[in-house]
């Protein structure tokens, strides 16, 4: 039952060292949504709510997903 909850990281990364990678992907991802709006909203006429609207709402995220950690029985299958 351990074997299947349990779970490892399958790429060739340090516990440690994956943590901060998902963070700083994180940080990139929202960062660059928000620096994206930032730029649009400028281009635009503030005052004008139907051109804001249509500006902010066409805006696209950057698509970024952690890739899913392996259960440990699957893990040492590979490695053997």
């Amino acid at each position: 039952m351990s074997y299947q909850k349990d779970r490892r990281n399958a790429v060739a990364e340090s516990r440690s060292i994956a943590h901060r990678a998902i963070s700083r992907r994180k940080k990139w991802v929202n960062g660059s949504y928000r620096k994206l709006i930032r730029q649009r909203l400028e281009a635009v006429d503030l005052d004008d709510i139907e051109e804001t609207e249509i500006a902010v709402s066409n805006a696209k995220r950057h698509n970024w997903k952690k890739i899913p950690d392996v259960s440990l029985r699957e893990f040492i299958d590979n490695k053997s």
